[in-house]
């Protein structure tokens, strides 16, 4: 099985997080779908190829070695080991009936390299590149993800441009894990694709977004949810468990098998769109004072909280208002209305499949909620921070009973975004040429 390669210390995994990760996978494991001494051996091992892979990364004259990403601040040890944890509990409830251990490995394997590919070239395009450069790093992550391949100007390269270059290519072992253990599955694969796109557009919606600030045409947090949060990686993070699914099915997915696998992508989407509301949250300070757009500064704006003046007020003094006018708490209650009904959709697997453990998954979606919001609790305890994280193991309704009626629109976007999102399996025509 090989031996745990632990993290530095100060890679914020220790081993409190390590003893939850655990606690997590024996619960978990009450599922069917889990087995927890499977699950837990094949979280350590993608650990260890990961980190094995990314040592290697030195032998690439056009990549940034590890180390020097870490120097940099482009990359840590957490990214992978959340997103194998991550990964792995959310594999087994889609696979644990049709893929062998080494295709469900395979599987993990390939969402941790999109996941941490993804968070690199973030940092890389909010800490060092251009505008103008963060828009063109856009192209060749696509391609990455997509066909494996990616352009760079030979040896003789600048650090940034070799950090970029190590993004792309842990983003291409995504495809090269795919293919080589799936090949093309003819409808899935078409859909992640389609989906990389989708995530790309948003993510070039953000840049634009966050050059203009917020007068940028106006938008709104309705347009904001629809739009700049289709950067929110969960239909490709899913999409890459249905290419396996649909590989080892054995046969041509059903009708019905297709609508639980509709009802998958909707939901993952609309949960990982629920973290980009909670993150800002979490992440306000840092963004506003590195200039970039948060949701809880824009609806602070259209539930006139706070003035366009205010956004240039003293970053202590801005997040004081917005919190006296209680705009963190409610656009927490935004990404919860869009976890909620995220969480309707996975109930609905239940009627069109029985390969798929679909009360495992729910809970994963828990899960998934206390591991974003936990950076609540590391910016102070205090008696609100803990009845939001610890809301993530009450029942469902008292979630909903929680959100005031102004916010109750929200609901309506959520829907709309979900039901529009089966445009996927029909429209694949590529972004780049």
């Amino acid at each position: 099985m090989g031996v745990l390669l632990l993290p530095n210390k100060n890679e914020e995994v220790n081993l409190v997080t390590d003893l939850l990760k655990l606690l997590t996978l024996k619960y978990v494991s009450r599922y069917p779908s889990i087995d927890f001494k499977e699950a837990y051996t094949v979280f350590k091992e993608v650990i260890n190829e990961f980190k094995i892979r990314m040592e290697r990364l030195k032998k690439k004259s056009f990549c940034l070695d590890v180390d020097s990403l870490k120097e940099k601040q482009l990359f840590k040890d957490k990214y992978y080991i959340h997103g194998a944890f991550l990964a792995t509990i959310s594999s087994y409830p889609i696979l644990y009936k049709i893929a062998n251990r080494k295709n469900i490995k395979s599987a993990v394997f390939a969402k941790t390299a999109m996941a941490t590919s993804c968070k690199i070239l973030d940092n890389i395009n909010d800490s060092v590149h251009s505008f103008e450069e963060a828009v063109n790093s856009q192209e060749n992550y696509y391609r990455a993800l997509t066909s494996g391949w990616f352009k760079f100007n030979g040896e003789n390269l600048k650090w940034v441009k070799k950090a970029e270059n190590s993004a792309y290519e842990v983003a291409s072992w995504t495809y090269k894990t795919i293919v080589s253990n799936c090949g093309k599955p003819e409808v899935m694969f078409n859909v992640y694709v389609s989906d990389v796109e989708e995530c790309v557009k948003g993510q070039l919606e953000s840049f634009y977004q966050m050059k203009e600030k917020y007068v940028y045409n106006n938008l709104t947090l309705a347009e904001y949810s629809q739009r700049i949060s289709a950067k929110g990686i969960g239909k490709m993070w899913v999409d890459i468990d249905l290419c396996f699914y649909e590989k080892f099915l054995g046969r041509k997915i059903s009708q019905k098998e297709l609508k639980a696998v509709r009802s998958i992508r909707k939901s993952l989407d609309l949960l990982f769109r629920s973290l980009l509301f909670y993150d800002d949250v979490t992440d306000l300070e840092e963004d506003i004072e590195n200039g970039i757009v948060n949701s809880t500064v824009m609806l602070g704006l259209e539930t006139g909280k706070i003035s366009l003046n205010d956004v240039t007020l003293e970053t202590g003094n801005l997040i004081r208002k917005l919190k006296e006018g209680k705009v963190t708490e409610d656009i927490i209650k935004v990404g919860d209305i869009f976890y909620l009904v995220g969480i309707e959709y996975l109930n609905q697997i239940k009627k069109y499949s029985r390969l798929i453990d679909a009360d495992a998954l729910i809970f994963c979606a828990r899960v998934l909620r206390l591991f974003l919001l936990r950076k609540l609790l590391k910016k102070g305890i205090d008696l609100t921070s803990l009845k939001i994280f610890f809301q993530s193991l009450l029942p469902f309704e008292w979630i909903k009973a929680s959100i005031p009626n102004h916010l109750t629109q929200y609901y309506r976007i959520a829907l709309d975004i979900a039901e529009n999102s089966d445009t996927q399996f029909t429209n694949n025509k590529p972004i780049f040429s």
